[in-house]
């Protein structure tokens, strides 16, 4: 086989490695992630799924809190209003 002759043959043997080597890459790509990669995933949902859990029970309480912090400052501002009212009432006459 003369050299021009084998360089060629050469060649297109190495662009059929390539080529062969891209399609079962582009295969093993397109398969998707593997066993331990959609573990990592789980883990990692399951992870963000009980700091959700956590972030709303926080939010629960801090709403009760917030009902409760309400309802006393409507009642110290309904003792004060009392207090004020009956101020400026005066002291009223004394019946014998």
């Amino acid at each position: 086989m003369s050299e021009p002759v084998f360089i060629l043959a050469l060649t297109i043997a190495a662009a059929t490695i390539v080529l062969v080597a891209k399609t079962i890459a582009g295969a093993v790509a397109a398969r998707g992630p593997s066993r331990s990669d959609l573990a990592q995933i789980r883990q990692q949902l399951d992870q963000h799924a009980a700091a959700l859990e956590d972030a709303q029970t926080t939010l629960t309480n801090q709403s009760t809190q917030v009902a409760e912090l309400q309802e006393r400052l409507d009642f110290a501002e309904r003792l004060l209003a009392q207090g004020r009212d009956r101020s400026a009432l005066g002291a009223g006459d004394k019946r014998e």
